[in-house]
């Protein structure tokens, strides 16, 4: 997929030419070639960095941490502006960070990404696009717990950062870095709630305290305390709250609380390769390409148990809800998990009301092509049966269908319930959806048997695209695999 595609620009384009049939999208494009190279999820929302150096976001996303300059929730993955040369991305909570080949980071989301008063489009749900953190240079890996972060650099150096009001102007939020003395030939870092562990290039791993809990903030430079050791011959960490699970080199995996400071093996894994955590979740991936997942700290005995519908698996990633991602070797991104932001963390598409969501296929971002000429739209797309839905605020301006909304009062049935009616016009055809219950379509004022979903997401009616272009007469063509919608021919 061309980034020219992806990203696209926002603009007025001409009335799509011609009267024609929809025609599917399968097959038309070459298969894209683009595969994730690192993801992350926050409580509900999901980041991913790809091959080609873009960053695409996704999901709950009221503090902007989905980066698309917007507090409008997403549930397709959009591809985010200004970020290029992308090699991993980290989240947690409502925030999300990406670090770039070039050793710099960039951070959005809560604490990063104000609010934008006066915007013309999006008086009330403008953010801040993703800011650059000057203070960290030539980093090499980073972790953050939502609020405060850490960064190794090239030299075997760490950082801790976290958002700090100013002292001079208390108004002001800025970010504090602090320096973590002691620690030296660092390969990677995690962050719990008041701990740092450290993993060498020899795989040994240290703590080290980051919070002074008497006076409750992270610690000053000054007050940074001695490297503890932990264990050694590990090759991966991963962390989640107060908890922190370490993969031994020999596929095994152990446990280390920064309350009680002792390690202790995980029993019923063996043969990982990987791991990751989410909120009480502890993720592995084994050797023979399964997962595995264990929920601990449930109050009961829980053994760790092998997801189905995962295999040939590649890559593994966690976040910090109960959602986790997983790369085939066919290049898909999957995700799965449960809880309440389960389905729009997941990045299908669509939200599930279920509390346990099956395995399903991370969405490519989407682009739009009208008569050759790129547009973009702020409001969330979705996949609803495998059919494609939009807002009314999305792509209907500028193929020229004229939409208006209005009213009408049910019948006693409904108890005199007032229905929105919505009208499309283009080229000499009508389409108009009643939103009654049941739904009615009808076409140039004759009434069509056709059933009719209208889904209301993210505070926004979404209609079928499809439908309404084949009902018009306009061209569509979407690709499923690379995410293209081409209107009136490529």
């Amino acid at each position: 997929m061309k980034l020219l595609i992806r990203i696209g620009k926002l603009m007025m384009v001409t009335l799509v030419t011609g009267m024609c049939t929809f025609v599917s999208g399968e097959g038309i494009f070459a298969d894209s070639t683009i595969e994730p190279v690192s993801v992350a999820g926050g409580n509900g929302h999901g980041v991913a960095a790809w091959s080609d150096g873009t960053v695409t976001g996704w999901g709950y996303n009221k503090h902007g941490q989905v980066g698309d300059g917007t507090s409008i929730d997403q549930y397709i993955p959009k591809v985010i502006a200004g970020l290029s040369d992308i090699v991993k991305v980290a989240a947690a909570r409502d925030t999300s960070f990406a670090l770039s080949k070039e050793g710099e980071v960039w951070a959005w989301g809560d604490n990063y990404s104000r609010y934008v008063y006066g915007d013309v489009i999006l008086p009330y749900q403008k953010r801040e696009l993703p800011k650059k953190m000057e203070g960290l240079k030539k980093v090499t890996s980073l972790d953050t717990n939502g609020f405060a972060g850490v960064a190794v650099h090239s030299d075997g150096t760490a950082t801790l950062w976290y958002p700090t009001y100013d002292p001079v102007e208390p108004m002001t939020l800025g970010v504090k870095y602090v320096p973590l003395k002691g620690i030296a030939n660092a390969s990677s870092a995690v962050i719990l709630d008041y701990t740092v562990l450290i993993q060498d290039r020899s795989g040994v791993v240290s703590s080290l305290s980051i919070y002074n809990t008497f006076y409750g903030r992270y610690r000053s430079e000054s007050e940074i305390p001695v490297v503890q050791p932990v264990t050694s011959s590990i090759s991966e960490i991963a962390a989640s709250g107060r908890d922190a699970f370490l993969l031994r080199k020999k596929g095994t995996i152990v446990r280390w609380n920064e309350e009680s400071k002792k390690v202790a093996a995980v029993s019923g894994l063996a043969g990982i390769s990987n791991l990751q955590t989410g909120y009480k979740r502890l993720y592995a991936l084994k050797s023979n390409g399964t997962i595995w997942q264990w929920n601990y700290n449930t109050g009961q005995v829980v053994k760790p148990f092998q997801v189905k519908d995962l295999t040939g698996i590649t890559d593994l990633w966690g976040s910090t809800g109960q959602v986790a991602f997983a790369l085939r070797k066919d290049g898909r991104l999957m995700a799965w998990g449960d809880g309440y932001y389960a389905g729009m963390a997941s990045g299908s598409g669509t939200l599930t009301t279920d509390k346990t969501l099956k395995t399903v296929y991370v969405q490519p971002s989407l682009s739009w092509t009208i008569n050759n000429q790129s547009v973009s739209y702020f409001g969330t797309s979705s996949i609803v049966d495998g059919k494609l839905y939009v807002p009314f605020t999305s792509v209907f301006k500028a193929l020229a269908i004229q939409v208006t909304r209005g009213e009408i009062e049910s019948d006693t049935q409904h108890k005199g319930r007032t229905f929105s009616v919505w009208t499309f016009a283009y080229g000499g055809t009508t389409l108009v959806i009643n939103a009654s219950n049941p739904t009615e379509l009808f076409v140039n004022g004759k009434r069509s048997d056709q059933i009719v979903n209208i889904p209301s997401m993210s505070n926004t009616t979404m209609f079928p695209l499809e439908m309404i272009c084949e009902t018009l007469g306009i061209e569509l063509q979407w690709n499923k695999t690379t995410g293209e919608v081409v209107f009136g021919g490529a």
